[in-house]
């Protein structure tokens, strides 16, 4: 059986990891409705800079930075919950 204590601190741990899914859940439809089309990326570049380099330079400042910003924020959430609770066993 739980005491209070350990059930406090579940709560906790469900609220930071929900906190931080739905952090990257926002992060995704946020992207998804500033840089698509019918679910494809449309690229925000410069007419005529169709380069593959521009498009790479494209596909990091409107996708991939932002999802790796909040990945790591959610991956570090979890991380510091299993270490404290590895701490409190």
């Amino acid at each position: 059986m739980v005491n209070e204590h350990e059930y406090q601190h579940e709560l906790l741990y469900r609220y930071e990891i929900s906190a931080a899914m739905n952090h990257v859940v926002r992060a995704c439809h946020e992207i998804a409705r500033e840089h698509s089309h019918r679910g494809f990326w449309t690229p925000h570049t410069d007419p005529g800079a169709d380069l593959h380099i521009d498009l790479i330079e494209a596909a990091r400042r409107d996708i991939l930075t932002k999802l790796q910003v909040v990945i790591t924020a959610a991956e570090t959430v979890a991380y510091d919950i299993e270490q404290d609770r590895q701490r409190g066993q």
